[in-house]
């Protein structure tokens, strides 16, 4: 049996995890880095026109919204942070630890489905103007922390992709 590398790991446990939104994983070798992309989607009133941040005007009643979360080797990737919802670093050599993508997906799946509710409220009340989502940095170390506490935490190591 082949051992499991980062993303083998979190493509399993987001797939056992039965997810309720559209995501992606994609490995960007030449950045040293793992990208989570998630899409949600909403219906929106026949006569409301929303502009996303590119200028762009929805052309039928339905708005789609998606963000990336990234996980980084601090020492290697060159990536803009702000460009991602939430980021991650891992030790290249090292890997990351099991527990810390079970948190991770926990709190994705919170996050998304906050947003899902937030993205269908936006879309059929015209008094809320903008949309965005939001990661927690505390609830996700509260999250770790109790994995830990209650002994849901796996220590183990699963290593970054060999190329």
């Amino acid at each position: 049996m082949t051992k499991q590398d980062m993303i083998d790991y979190l493509d399993s446990s987001m797939s056992e995890a039965n997810l309720e939104f559209d995501w992606s994983i994609e490995w960007k070798k030449r950045l040293n880095v793992i990208e989570v992309t998630f899409t949600i989607y909403a219906e929106t009133e026949p006569e409301l026109v929303i502009q996303d941040v590119e200028g762009t005007v929805n052309t039928e009643n339905i708005i789609q919204f998606e963000d990336a979360i990234c996980f980084y080797d601090p020492e290697k990737s060159k990536i803009i942070l702000d460009d991602y919802l939430a980021v991650f670093p891992f030790d290249l050599k090292k890997g990351i630890e099991k527990g810390y993508i079970d948190a991770f997906i926990k709190m994705l799946r919170i996050v998304v489905t906050e947003g899902q509710s937030d993205l269908l409220d936006f879309a059929t009340d015209s008094t809320i103007e903008t949309f965005e989502i939001e990661w927690n940095q505390a609830n996700f170390n509260h999250t770790i922390q109790t994995f830990k506490e209650t002994n849901r935490y796996n220590m183990e190591k699963v290593q970054y992709p060999k190329f």
